[in-house]
């Protein structure tokens, strides 16, 4: 009777969901959770690499003005309230090579030369001519066949494209060559603006060419 209340019991136990540790199994212990101190973790150090770059800016650069080269220095420089005029002179037996080739093999050469500035650029022109009193020309070697003349200029004017140049004085030559030279000097100086088509020279009233022709 004792045995079956016991076996009774037991079932009844069981049915009611009671779990019984066995031999077999050790009760399970209660874990207790240990909490660890949080430690800081080290701050990376930044390096260069990573460092933040510091904003460019724009730097203007001033480039120098282009500097302006000459060209090759001419005869005369121009200078501020000077103009530039061309006398005439004659390179000896040059045959041409240096200028307009005249008689005897000789060449004309323009030499330029700085005058005031004026509305008279034909007088002047003709004046400086006439004021050259050496046989030769500076260094240049150039030969002038005015210079044992003493002529002034009494009347110089453009008419008609037509260059009237009358001259006072005396003119004297030194041999037949001084003839085509004397004679392209003050024509191509004269020639040398483009108003000018042609010249008319005269002496004391003489045409110019009656002169050197011997008439």
């Amino acid at each position: 009777m004792k045995k079956k209340l016991l076996l009774l019991l037991i079932a009844m136990l069981l049915s009611a969901g009671c779990n019984f540790p066995s031999a077999a199994e050790p009760a399970a212990t209660t874990k207790t959770d240990t909490i660890l101190p949080v430690v800081p973790l080290p701050t990376a150090a930044v390096t260069s690499a990573d460092a933040p770059k510091p904003a460019m800016t724009e730097t203007q650069v001033t480039l120098p003005t282009s500097v302006q080269i000459s060209p090759s220095v001419p005869t005369v420089a121009e200078t501020p309230g000077n103009q530039t005029v061309l006398i005439y002179l004659v390179a000896l037996e040059d045959n041409g090579i240096s200028g307009e080739k005249i008689g005897c093999g000789d060449s004309l050469v323009p030499v330029s030369i700085g005058i005031p500035r004026t509305q008279g650029v034909l007088r002047a022109a003709i004046e400086e001519l006439l004021s050259v009193e050496d046989a030769y020309y500076g260094e240049s070697g150039l030969y002038n066949a005015l210079y044992q003349s003493n002529l002034q200029a009494r009347e110089i004017r453009i008419e008609d494209g037509q260059a009237i140049i009358q001259l006072e004085g005396a003119l004297r030559l030194g041999g037949v060559c001084d003839n085509p030279r004397v004679e392209g000097q003050l024509k191509q100086t004269a020639l040398q603006f483009s108003t000018v088509r042609d010249v008319a020279i005269t002496v004391n009233g003489t045409p110019l060419e009656d002169l050197l022709s011997g008439k």
